[in-house]
């Protein structure tokens, strides 16, 4: 299957390539160049979904194509998907309006004028990486992820690369299978346990999506191991809801610290406070100020 998607004026696709290929190892999506490729699982099958975004600055005529190895989704299907990856569902005029009478919109932008919110693939997937992202470094996260997903997931034969298992793959698994992977017990509970709550109906992703931000946090919220910081992530990166900040992230305090020049990094009350001003766009805030660490 092979697809043109037309890109919103002024696309900036680095940001999109840059948050799939922040594991340079993954064993489920790559970035070569310009081209992200993704393998996603069909009906038990891996299936090899590339995004060639070498036209995405076009002036007149921003677009990627897409190619999906075998006609087994249907189009609308493929394009919801992609638009997720790439972060089409963000706003960021309507940030930009909002932050332009601030006095410190310049720090807050930088030259992130156009940024979105880079999705991943479905939600499950952003269920597995904040999960196993608790109280770990990034690095340990990605090596975590990668060694579930090789335990779990599907190989693409021509390619070399695994699809990410669905709930049903990981609520397969025993805690001793990924305990021998480096997991905690601790970890490796809660990421079965929620696996299986999807898997015997007691949870629906879907479901969720359709429901307020503020009902979505708190049915992710009661359920075990997953706290406030693990739940809006989830719901930032996973759902796209866009006024979420994930209080508590260490990379979020670091940032609003060097904002308003604190003396310390601000407190959780604190950075509640501080990430109220830029409702309804805390999704898109959260994100420019994780952007601005490399700054």
């Amino acid at each position: 299957m092979k697809l043109t998607l037309a890109l919103p004026p002024a696309f900036r696709p680095e940001y999109a390539l840059a948050y799939h290929g922040r594991d340079r190892l993954s064993v489920s999506e790559r970035v070569e160049g310009r081209t992200l490729a993704k393998t996603v699982l069909v009906d038990g099958t891996a299936r090899l979904l590339q995004i060639n975004l070498a036209h995405s600055d076009h002036p007149t005529d921003p677009h990627a194509q897409i190619y999906l190895d075998g006609d087994v989704l249907p189009p609308e299907a493929v394009e919801r998907i992609v638009s997720r990856m790439l972060g089409l569902g963000s706003d960021p005029v309507g940030f930009e309006a909002l932050v332009a009478a601030r006095e410190d919109a310049a720090r807050i932008l930088g030259s992130r004028s156009g940024l979105r919110i880079p999705l991943t693939a479905d939600i499950w997937d952003a269920v597995c990486w904040a999960v196993i992202g608790q109280q770990i470094n990034l690095t340990f996260a990605a090596a975590l992820r990668r060694a579930m997903i090789e335990r779990a997931g599907v190989l693409h034969p021509a390619r070399g690369l695994y699809a990410h298992p669905d709930p049903a793959r990981v609520a397969a698994l025993e805690i001793d299978d990924l305990t021998s992977l480096r997991f905690s017990r601790s970890k490796a509970s809660y990421l079965i346990g929620v696996a299986r709550l999807i898997e015997e109906g007691a949870l629906s992703l879907e479901a969720l999506a359709q429901r307020s931000a503020g009902e979505a946090e708190s049915a992710l919220v009661a359920i075990r191991g997953i706290g406030t910081w693990t739940a809006r992530y989830i719901l930032l990166r996973g759902f796209g809801f866009p006024d979420m900040a994930p209080i508590g992230d260490s990379g979020l305090a670091t940032a609003l610290q060097r904002l308003h020049g604190l003396a310390e990094r601000p407190d959780i009350k604190a950075q509640e406070a501080s990430m109220q001003a830029f409702a309804p766009h805390r999704s898109l805030a959260t994100t420019h100020l994780w952007a601005s660490l490399g700054d």
